[in-house]
């Protein structure tokens, strides 16, 4: 059984990355970018307007790519049953946590797991607020794939490896995260950072994950101190970011653990869906009151309803 699914996990990878070579030839590319032209010509036949508090997050996000802010600030409906729920999942990973390192997958990457987030459909619901979503339209110019959910635990060990090096997310060519600081954090405390500029090698962006030292070898130049945006605050701290085009990590924490959700965001449909996760939950899995969400909202989390037949295949299951 571990031998078969190793081998299938392995065909569905060289699937998707056949698909990615193939759409990244020119001629896929032009074909790619006149359907996105066509779509952003459709969107702006129809702007949403955004409050000037909104615009703002937009304005600083397509300015220096993040904005942070707090939870009471953005006033957003559903937050405090999202919080509640959000608490009690993070007591059910520290009991967890409790019980021993066998009821751990991964120490280095601790997350709430399906069992943990099915019979709390807040948090789900919350990154579906039709304003999170119009300010995350108004960003990229197009309809937006909601990619669900992370709820990360970070252990206070100081390993710097996965989500804790200088790293580009792959989703997309530009996509939007959206995290919740669910404890306070300092800057020992695992805060999220992001450098300001899109590094490059040559004449290309650099994409490969890299630690500090690594990255500035690899460009060829220092990276200065008031590059790096440092995302301290408190409980309920906001943070908006293209985790696609900037580098970005959770610095590792070393003062405290920490816990943050965060919200995921494509183009829809996304250039490169096959990269795509599937979410720990999802819609379906999830029990509420049908009339909760507005057809804009489930387009939003049914995106991948609407693919073709050869991008469903190559979805990571």
């Amino acid at each position: 059984m571990y031998i078969a699914k190793r081998v299938r996990r392995k065909l569905e990878s060289i699937a998707r990355n056949a698909v990615h070579e193939f759409m990244s030839t020119d001629l896929a590319r032009r074909n790619v970018e006149s359907y996105y032209n066509n779509l952003r010509a459709e969107r702006l036949a129809a702007p949403a307007a955004l409050s000037e508090a909104d615009q703002k997050i937009v304005t600083s996000l397509c300015e220096v790519g993040v904005y942070q802010t707090r939870l009471e600030d953005l006033n957003l409906f559903g937050a405090e049953q999202m919080l509640s729920q959000a608490h009690e999942v993070r007591d059910d990973i520290e009991t967890r946590l409790a019980a021993g390192p066998t009821h751990v997958d991964d120490p280095f990457l601790i997350q709430a797991d399906k069992s943990e987030l099915v019979d709390r459909a807040e948090i789900y619901l919350f990154g579906l607020n039709e304003r999170l979503l119009r300010i995350v339209e108004n960003y990229l110019g197009l309809p937006v794939a909601f990619g669900g959910f992370n709820f990360f635990y970070t252990l206070a060990d100081g390993c710097e490896r996965g989500a804790r090096v200088w790293h580009l997310d792959g989703e997309d060519e530009s996509i939007v995260k959206v995290a919740v600081y669910l404890n306070d954090v300092d800057v020992d405390g695992g805060p999220f950072e992001m450098i300001r500029h899109r590094l490059y090698k040559g004449a290309q962006p650099y994409t490969r994950p890299a630690r500090h030292e690594k990255l500035e070898r690899v460009i060829g130049r220092t990276i200065d101190a008031d590059e790096i945006v440092t995302c301290t605050g408190p409980s309920g701290s906001v943070i908006f970011c293209d985790t696609a085009r900037y580098y970005h990590r959770g610095k590792p924490a070393t003062g405290q653990n920490r816990t943050a959700i965060f919200f995921n965001y494509y183009p829809r449909p996304p250039r490169r869906p096959y990269f795509c996760g599937k979410p720990v939950v999802a819609l379906e899995d999830l029990e509420f009151a049908p009339d909760r969400l507005s057809d804009y909202q489930r387009q939003s989390a049914q995106w991948r309803e609407s693919l073709p037949p050869i991008a469903k295949y190559v979805l990571p299951k």
